[in-house]
């Protein structure tokens, strides 16, 4: 029976390579991103939202079988818009059209990054959903004491990375915190996470074109052969999240990232228990 999927960020990378995975095993996948997509709209904004869940609605007459909310990565100033609000915009907008699947699955797309201590303030605020204060608290990261003159502002990688793990923690805990709940698991439905970690991809090519931080980065992946990712690896292990087999796994967050997890986490572990 063919299956119709949703995949946001589909013009590139990841989703981009979900779209043909899916696609070449017969299912038939409704694209969205801002542009080279079947349904175009800027997650970032509260009306390219809702463009993109009309437009699903449209295209798939009322019925969809899966999601995957991919889109995410942007600029640093649209970091939490798009990949918090964004991706649960996506989630909670598209639910209703997954209710009459039999086999109704969703995932979001994380990222190791949420691994990194996350800015308290803006995931509280992610999470009751005050999209201006989460806003305004990721400014102050970015921008600490202010604009200067009216200079234009160069902002750190460290604050940067902190936004979007931040970010990324706060989707992780809002789907952990829904897959139980009755509109969720007692629908059917399931929502788990997929953490990625470092993907040959368009969005991780200024990073990965430096020798000296494609080295770094290589170095903090245990598992040999696993650096970089490539796009289809990813795109294999989300179509089967969003897959009828997947019947019993909800509320979980799975890291294909080649070990930084499991390396990052042990070390805590090691670190408390001395």
């Amino acid at each position: 029976m063919e299956r119709t999927y949703v995949v946001t960020g589909a013009a590139s990378g990841i989703g981009a390579a979900a779209m043909r995975y899916l696609r070449e095993r017969g299912g038939r996948v409704i694209g969205c991103d801002l542009h080279d997509a079947d349904v175009i709209g800027d997650l970032a904004t509260s009306e390219g939202r809702a463009t993109m869940v009309e437009g699903v609605r449209r295209l798939s007459g009322g019925k969809i079988d899966a999601i995957i909310a991919n889109a995410g990565g942007g600029p640093p100033q649209t970091s939490v818009s798009l990949n918090f609000f964004g991706a649960v915009a996506s989630l909670d907008g598209l639910r209703p059209l997954l209710e009459s699947s039999f086999a109704p699955r969703a995932v979001a797309v994380s990222s190791a990054a949420a691994l990194r201590p996350p800015q308290e303030g803006l995931v509280a605020a992610c999470l009751r959903m005050d999209e201006p204060a989460a806003i305004a608290l990721a400014r102050n990261v970015l921008n600490p004491g202010g604009a200067a003159h009216g200079k234009a502002l160069t902002h750190s990688v460290e604050a940067i990375l902190d936004v979007y793990g931040s970010a990324k923690y706060a989707l992780q805990l809002w789907c952990r915190t829904m897959a139980p709940k009755s509109q969720w698991a007692g629908a059917g439905i399931s929502l788990n996470v997929v953490a990625l970690g470092i993907y040959d991809t368009p969005a991780a090519a200024y990073v990965l074109s430096d020798p000296a931080n494609r080295a770094a980065m290589a170095r903090m992946v245990p598992l040999r052969g696993a650096f970089p990712g490539r796009p289809e690896e990813a795109a294999a292990s989300l179509a089967w999240c969003v897959s009828p087999e997947n019947s019993q796994m909800t509320g979980q967050v799975l890291f294909a990232d080649g070990g930084l997890e499991c390396l990052a986490r042990s070390e805590r572990v090691c670190r408390t228990q001395t």
